[in-house]
């Protein structure tokens, strides 16, 4: 009869690695609007499966697909989002409101549409 013997410290160490980038893939997805739920679980399941390499395969990954960027500051909750947004993937209040004439959205602070050139009323 074979045994099967762990190596618990390579274990340990792939689970806490696998924790720490499930940590850091949620804040970043959270601000991309980007379904941390998925990529966290993902972590976790390779550490457990497959190990360290795994879990680096899954942040390789993470950053190949996840929407890219740049991340500005809610002026009403101070968490990141990502300019696409129109409304903040934190406190859901909007960060863009939207044009009268084309429809297009621009910054809460804009008196000028920078698609069509309405003036804001």
């Amino acid at each position: 009869m074979k045994s099967t013997v762990i190596n618990y410290p390579f274990f340990i160490g792939s689970i806490v690695l696998a924790l720490l980038s499930a940590w850091f893939i949620y804040r970043d997805a959270k601000c991309r609007d980007y379904n941390p739920a998925i990529w966290v679980v993902a972590c976790i399941f390779t550490a457990l499966t497959v190990g360290v390499f795994g879990t680096l395969a899954v942040v390789i990954a993470y950053f190949l697909l996840c929407p890219r960027g740049k991340l500005f500051i809610c002026p009403h909750c101070s968490g990141k989002y990502i300019y696409k947004l129109a409304f903040c993937p934190h406190c859901g209040k909007p960060v863009k409101k939207e044009c009268l004439g084309c429809h297009d959205l621009m910054g809460l602070d804009a008196k000028i549409c920078p698609h069509c050139g309405l003036r804001d009323i």
